[in-house]
């Protein structure tokens, strides 16, 4: 696959197209030194290890696979109690699974699943990956089914229950759960990219109404839930906890054989504690971050 060619001094940038990742490219499609495409997550991780981006909001699994990958230091999409869009939608009770369907956008999301099933609830259901697009709803033959972003937060479905992976594996854990890193090729110049993603970030989070609202209606939720949602459900920092959690997923991967022992890790935490201090102002809830 040949190599997209770009202007010198522009960067070639990736983002996940759903709600969850809005706060964090906030203004970056307008900035003159990016280049900002949205792709779901599996083929966001094709492109960076085709070098057809520079730097990628990729699902934190490709960290461990692929050795030529640095961490932008600071940044993620994560969750400590709950996440609204990685859901496992089931017919039958957890005991009784069987059958379920993998999402095909997210390798991240499915090795959370395995992890859930097998470590929390001791179920060893047969895993199937669903096809592109796929209702999962319509195929009988299934007992469960795992859906990620935007698609999980409007699916309904009568008869469906739907389980929390996030909320399972802080059972399991007691640690956040990191989805996505910003990922970038070993080479690519990174000066001046911290900052531009600390900027986009804050200003997301102070334009998070206006995210909100624009978003809502798009994923089922009312304007004030969608708020919620991309002010307290979601995080997007990369401190000790949530580098913690990344190392206790690949401790899991190793054990259930989803990634090859002897891979690099995490390691220990290099960075400053960040601290998200919420305010309120007229209303309105605001944000800094000291990374």
């Amino acid at each position: 696959m040949p190599v997209s060619k770009k202007p010198r001094g522009v960067l070639r940038v990736g983002s996940v197209p759903y709600l969850n990742a809005r706060v964090l490219v906030w203004g970056l499609e307008r900035h003159p030194e990016c280049r900002l495409e949205f792709h779901p997550p599996s083929e966001l991780a094709r492109r960076l290890a085709a070098g057809r981006l520079d730097v990628a909001l990729v699902s934190s699994i490709e960290f461990f696979r692929r050795p030529g990958y640095r961490i932008v230091p600071g940044f993620s999409i994560a969750a400590r109690e709950e996440m609204w869009s990685i859901r496992l939608f089931r017919r039958v009770p957890l005991t009784r699974l069987r059958r379920v369907a993998l999402d095909p956008a997210s390798e991240t999301t499915n090795a959370l699943a395995r992890i859930v099933l097998a470590e929390r609830f001791h179920v060893a259901p047969r895993f199937v990956t669903l096809k592109s697009g796929e209702d999962p709803a319509r195929r009988r033959d299934l007992d469960g089914w795992v859906l990620i972003g935007d698609a999980a937060l409007r699916f309904r479905a009568p008869g469906c229950r739907a389980l929390d992976l996030v909320g399972a594996w802080r059972e399991l854990t007691g640690k956040p759960f990191v989805f996505a890193l910003w990922l970038a090729r070993d080479g690519v110049d990174l000066r001046g990219l911290e900052r531009r993603l600390r900027q986009a970030r804050d200003d997301g989070l102070r334009h998070a109404k206006q995210i909100a609202r624009a978003e809502c209606a798009g994923v089922g939720l009312t304007p004030a839930r969608a708020h919620r949602y991309v002010t307290r459900v979601v995080h997007y920092g990369l401190g000790p906890e949530e580098w913690a959690g990344l190392a206790r997923f690949q401790e899991y991967l190793v054990r259930l054989g989803l990634l090859a022992r002897g891979r690099k890790g995490v390691g220990k935490f290099k960075g400053k504690r960040p601290k998200e201090k919420g305010r309120r102002r007229g209303g309105d809830v605001t944000f800094s971050f000291v990374l």
